[in-house]
């Protein structure tokens, strides 16, 4: 249980130890800012920023994950917790998927929620992480009606702050947006950063408005 919302997670078989306990907090300001919304949540996992989401009074949520074993938990949590009325869930690439959306025109969605695995897990592929990082945070802010929100996160310490933020100003250059700062935030306080550590300082989370 976390946030109040309660998870199977599958310890033996899933990434990690099944769940990431370090976005709990990050979690919570999703579902405060999901009230209302049509949220996309990208990389879903075991779905927890969707049921977030859900849990924070979104209109709808559709949760998208590469993995069906992922979709399939996710599923089975939102039934769990009731939540199944409002979200839908969709085994994809989201590489795929964005560009798709795009082509098929309009803004189904005005809350995007970009929770991607590391991209990089070492030094050498730093520049092909990024690229990738670019393309999902690019097409996001252009499937985004102008006044959406965007959540995006980054948990690879080979990709530190100032790089991510290049990326970031060089995604919404692209997609010809601006985007308006909400909240920067990190892992919660029970994975502290270690100053002396760099590896421990690894994740970046950004909430922006798009417009």
């Amino acid at each position: 249980i976390e946030n109040g919302i309660h998870y199977r997670v599958d310890f033996e078989n899933g990434q990690k130890t099944g769940f990431f306990l370090d976005q709990k907090y990050n979690r919570q300001a999703v579902a405060r800012m999901a009230h209302g919304r049509h949220v996309l949540d990208c990389f879903t996992h075991t779905g927890s920023f969707a049921l977030n989401a859900a849990a924070g009074g979104a209109a709808s949520v559709t949760a998208v994950d590469i993995s069906e074993a992922a979709v399939q938990m996710a599923r089975a949590n939102a039934v769990l917790n009731g939540l199944e009325g409002s979200m839908q869930f969709q085994t994809a690439n989201v590489f795929d998927l964005l560009p798709q959306l795009e082509r098929a025109g309009g803004s189904p969605y005005d809350f995007i929620i970009l929770d991607p695995p590391a991209f990089t897990k070492s030094r050498s592929t730093v520049d092909a992480a990024m690229r990738g990082y670019k393309e999902i945070n690019y097409r996001a802010m252009k499937l985004l009606p102008r006044g959406g929100y965007l959540a995006t996160a980054s948990c690879s310490h080979f990709a530190p702050l100032p790089l991510f933020i290049k990326m970031l100003h060089s995604a919404a250059a692209d997609a010809g947006v601006q985007l308006r700062q909400i909240e920067l935030r990190g892992q919660a306080p029970d994975h502290p950063v270690l100053w002396n550590v760099e590896e421990t300082d690894y994740l970046k989370f950004f909430l922006f408005q798009v417009l």
